[in-house]
C-alpha cells in the first residue's frame, strides 16, 4: 500500500488535468456554448445528455444522474480507486506526487516481482515433461489451450525445492520469496535449516490484482493422490503478505472488469475451475472468492465495476440457506445481490460444459433478491408460525441497525414488512440506528432549509466553509442531511466529489444547471439564499425553545414555584427580543 495523498497534490493534478480531454478518450464530445455535450458513457442513450464544464471541472448526464470530476469520471470508466484514479491522472499530465508516510511502494515491487518470477516457472513446467498429468486433467476438464494460456495456469512440481533453485537463479532474494508466501522455512532433526517450495505437485492458478499484477497463487491437487499419510487440502492459497489480502481479493477480476463493465452484472462463483469453464463458455463477467465465503470488502471490490451482482448457489436446501447468509454481507457492502439457483448436484462447471451457455443464462436471467431467501429462511415454511414470524421480524430489525444509508433502509422495511406480514412502523421503530434514518427529501417535494444549506455547500466549497465556521450544522434535525453537510463541511479532497454523487438525483440535477448557467448574479443569490437558510434555521431553533420555556412556565405556576416562572419569562422574553432583532435586520 502506498502512502496517502496530500489534499494539496491533489487539487493541484484536478488543476492541471483536462477533463475534456480525458473523456474524449471514452466518448466523442461536440462543444455547446462553454461546455460540451455527449452520448454518455454510463447508460444508453441516442440523445446526448452528458455535459462536461471544463471551467468548472465537473461532469453531468442529465439522463442517468451521474456526476463527477476528473478523477471520478476515471474511477467509473477503468474501475480505479481514488488513489489509483489520482496517479494515473497525474502520470497522464506530468504531475509529480508526493505522498505522506505510509508504507513504500518500492517494499511491494520486489515482491511482485517474485511472483511474476514464480508464475513464469509455473507455466514453463506445465509445458514440459513434467506436466503431462496436469495437462491431461486439465483436458478431461474440458478446458482449451487458449483458456490455459490466457489464465497463465501452470503446474508445481513435486521437488521440495524445485521453485526455491529457480528463483536464486533469478536472483530472487529469498527474504523476497519468503514474505511473498513462495517457500517457507523448515527445520530439519539435525538442527540443519532450509527453505521448502509452499507448491509442491499442484494445477497452480495465478491469483492477480485488479491491475493484472501477479500476488499470490491457488493450488489444486490432482485427483487420485495415491492414500497414505494426512490427506492434504484440496486447494491451497498463498499465506497473506503486503501485496496480498484473502478477504480482499477476487480471483478473475482483471481479466473480468472489462467484461463486467459491458454487461453491467457480476457472476460470483465458487471455484477457479468453475469460473474459467463459465468463461471458456463466453460468459465473461465472471469472478471467485479465493475458497471462503464472499466478503464484504470483495463485494465493495466488485462494486466499483457494477451493482448488479449475481451468485451462483446449489438449488437445495442447504444452497438457499447460503444464500440467505449471504444476504447480510451483501448489504453490508451496500449491495441488494442476487441468487442464481443451479438444480440439485451440479455447480456452474458442470452444468455450462453439460447444458451449454444458453441454459446457463436461462438460470442466470431467473436468479432472485437475495433478500427473498434472507426473509424465507428467517419466515419458515409454516405461514401459521407466529412466533417464527416474530422472530424474523427480530432479526431484520436487528439487521436493520446497520443500514446507514436512508434509501436502502426505507427499500428492506417496506420488502420485510410485506414478506413477513408486520407493520413498517414497527421495524422501522426497532431498527432505527438511534433515529430512524429517514429518507432524504427529494422531488417533487421543495427543498427545505437544511437540504437547500447543503446544495450550496455542494456548489461552492467556500459556501462550505462559512457554513461550517457559523456552527448551524449543529442544530439539523435531518441525520442524513446533517451527515452530508458534515461531510463536506471538512472540505476533504478524497470525500467532495463522492459526497455530491451521493446526493439525490434532482438535487445533483439542480445543482448541475445552476453551475452551467453562468449567471453574472449567481454569487449574490447564493449568499441571499444562504443567510435565508440559516435564519430559518435558526428561528426554528427558537421557536422550540420558546415552546419548551412556555411548558416550564406552566409546571412552574401548577406547582407554585414563583422563581422558576419568574426566571423562565425573562429568558422567555429575551428570546423574543433576539427573534425580533433578527427580523428587523433581515
Amino acid at each position: 500500500m502506498t502512502g496517502r495523498i496530500r489534499d494539496e497534490a491533489i487539487r493541484t493534478v484536478r488543476e492541471r488535468a483536462s477533463l475534456s480531454e480525458v473523456v474524449s478518450d471514452v466518448i466523442a464530445l461536440r462543444r455547446r456554448g462553454r461546455s460540451a455535450v455527449g452520448l454518455c458513457p454510463f447508460h444508453a442513450e441516442k440523445t446526448p445528455s452528458f455535459t462536461v464544464s471544463e471551467d468548472r471541472g465537473f461532469f453531468h448526464c442529465f439522463g442517468c444522474g451521474e456526476h463527477g470530476d476528473v478523477f471520478g469520471f476515471v474511477m467509473k470508466t477503468q474501475s480505479l480507486t481514488f488513489p489509483e484514479a489520482v496517479r494515473r491522472v497525474a502520470d497522464r499530465f506530468g504531475v509529480s506526487l508526493p505522498e505522506e508516510a505510509g508504507e513504500p511502494a518500492r517494499r511491494r515491487e520486489p515482491l511482485t516481482a517474485a511472483n511474476a518470477a514464480a508464475a513464469a516457472f509455473f507455466q514453463a513446467e506445465l509445458r514440459g515433461s513434467g506436466g503431462g498429468r496436469a495437462r491431461a486433467y486439465l483436458r478431461e476438464r474440458g478446458l482449451t489451450e487458449e483458456v490455459i494460456e490466457r489464465f497463465g495456469l501452470g503446474w508445481a512440481p513435486g521437488a521440495g525445492e524445485a521453485l526455491a533453485r529457480h528463483l536464486r537463479t533469478k536472483g530472487v532474494p529469498l527474504e523476497d520469496a519468503l514474505t511473498a508466501g513462495l517457500v517457507m522455512r523448515r527445520d530439519r532433526p539435525d538442527g540443519a535449516g532450509g527453505v521448502l517450495d509452499r507448491f509442491r505437485e499442484r494445477i497452480m492458478f495465478p491469483i492477480t490484482d485488479t491491475s493484472g499484477k501477479v500476488i499470490a497463487f491457488g493450488g489444486r491437487i490432482l485427483p487420485g493422490r495415491p492414500a497414505g499419510g494426512e490427506p492434504p487440502p484440496k486447494y491451497l492459497n498463498s499465506a497473506e503478505s503486503p501485496v496480498f489480502r484473502k478477504g480482499h481479493t477476487l480471483y478473475g477480476l482483471a481479466l473480468a472488469r472489462d467484461a463486467i463493465r459491458k454487461a453491467d452484472r457480476a457472476i460470483v462463483v465458487e471455484g477457479y475451475l468453475d469460473l474459467i469453464a463459465l468463461a471458456q463458455a463466453g460468459i465473461g463477467e465472471v469472478v471467485a472468492p479465493l475458497g471462503t465465503a464472499l466478503t464484504a470488502e470483495q463485494l465493495r471490490l466488485l462494486r466499483r465495476f457494477t451493482e448488479t451482482v449475481i451468485a451462483c448457489f446449489d438449488g437445495d436446501l442447504a444452497g438457499r440457506r447460503a444464500a440467505a447468509r449471504s444476504f447480510p454481507v451483501f448489504l453490508e457492502a451496500g449491495l441488494w445481490g442476487r441468487g442464481a439457483f443451479l438444480p440439485a448436484g451440479e455447480d456452474p462447471d458442470t452444468f455450462v460444459r453439460a447444458q451449454g451457455r444458453v441454459a446457463l443464462e436461462g438460470v442466470l436471467a431467473a436468479a432472485e433478491p437475495l433478500v427473498e431467501a434472507f426473509v424465507g429462511e428467517l419466515a419458515g415454511p409454516k405461514a401459521e408460525a407466529v412466533g417464527r414470524y416474530a422472530q424474523a421480524a427480530r432479526e431484520v430489525a436487528r439487521l436493520l441497525k446497520r443500514v446507514r444509508e436512508p434509501h436502502e433502509f426505507d427499500v428492506l422495511v417496506r420488502l420485510a414488512a410485506q414478506r413477513l406480514g408486520v407493520r413498517e412502523e414497527t421495524l422501522r421503530s426497532e431498527g432505527a440506528p438511534g433515529v430512524a434514518p429517514a429518507a432524504a427529501p427529494d422531488e417533487p417535494h421543495a427543498p427545505g432549509a437544511e437540504a437547500t444549506l447543503v446544495e450550496l455547500m455542494a456548489e461552492d466549497a467556500t459556501l462550505a466553509e462559512r457554513v461550517a465556521a457559523c456552527g448551524i450544522i449543529a442544530e439539523f434535525q435531518h441525520p442524513e442531511w446533517r451527515r452530508t453537510a458534515e461531510a463536506l463541511a471538512r472540505g476533504e479532497e478524497t470525500d467532495r466529489m463522492a459526497v455530491v454523487q451521493s446526493l439525490p438525483r434532482g438535487m445533483r440535477d439542480r445543482l448541475a444547471r445552476r453551475l452551467l448557467a453562468e449567471r453574472p448574479d449567481a454569487a449574490a443569490e447564493r449568499d441571499r439564499a444562504l443567510a435565508d437558510c440559516i435564519a430559518k434555521i435558526r428561528r426554528r431553533g427558537q421557536r422550540g425553545e420558546e415552546r419548551r420555556l412556555r411548558d416550564e412556565i406552566r409546571t412552574a405556576e401548577a406547582r407554585g414555584d414563583a422563581a422558576a416562572v419568574e426566571a423562565a419569562m425573562r429568558r422567555l422574553k429575551q428570546l423574543m427580543d433576539e427573534a425580533q432583532a433578527e427580523k428587523a435586520r433581515t
